[in-house]
């Protein structure tokens, strides 16, 4: 099996694909469950409110910014693995309604913030619309890995 293809254009489309997901159930073509996906997806957004406790180094970040961004911004498929650091790992007994619960509670605090957002780890400084990008980026990424069972 392989990853589906998702195109999200705001965060009220990821919460309905993660609820849907819940409901209907899934099959796994990734190494994270649902409730992996949305506690992971809660802390990066979490962070990038907070400030992420590392950074990559500048060398990476410079590359990354340059080569990599441009292409998350137009939400293009990353092939390839870049592991999670250790602060952005999900448990793995994590809960699907809290992992979901979170996920809300991060998006609403996202879609009510006013003001610039931490530095990327991985990008550095971005706009909030940049943010908002990466993050949309980023859900469609890791719910891809999840295929919806039928109805």
């Amino acid at each position: 099996m392989s990853r589906r293809s998702l195109r999200f254009e705001n965060y009220e489309q990821v919460l309905v694909e993660a609820e849907r997901l819940q409901e209907l159930g899934y099959e796994r073509t990734g190494n994270w469950s649902l409730a992996q996906i949305c506690h992971h997806l809660a802390i990066v957004m979490e962070y990038s409110l907070d400030g992420f406790p590392t950074q990559q180094p500048w060398l990476f970040r410079w590359i990354a910014r340059r080569f990599f961004l441009p292409r998350v911004l137009q939400h293009q498929v990353i092939r390839g693995r870049a592991p999670a650091g250790a602060a952005l790992q999900p448990p793995d007994s994590a809960d699907a309604p809290a992992a979901l619960a979170r996920l809300h509670k991060a998006i609403d605090r996202l879609k009510n913030h006013q003001g610039s957002l931490a530095p990327s780890p991985a990008f550095g400084p971005l706009s909030p619309d940049d943010w908002r990008e990466v993050h949309l980026w980023h859900c469609e990424h890791h719910l891809g890995f999840l295929l919806p069972k039928s109805a």
